[in-house]
């Protein structure tokens, strides 16, 4: 899911920390609905 982080392909850091956050918060919610559900 998170592929476009294995490489640098972003021109700044701050939109590359961008990404790695919103890859973090994408991964946190879906454990958060999981734990939920269960």
């Amino acid at each position: 899911r998170s592929r476009r982080l294995s490489k640098d392909y972003e021109g700044t850091t701050a939109s590359s920390e961008a990404f790695v956050k919103l890859a973090m918060i994408h991964l946190m919610a879906r454990r958060l609905v999981r734990k939920l559900t269960f």
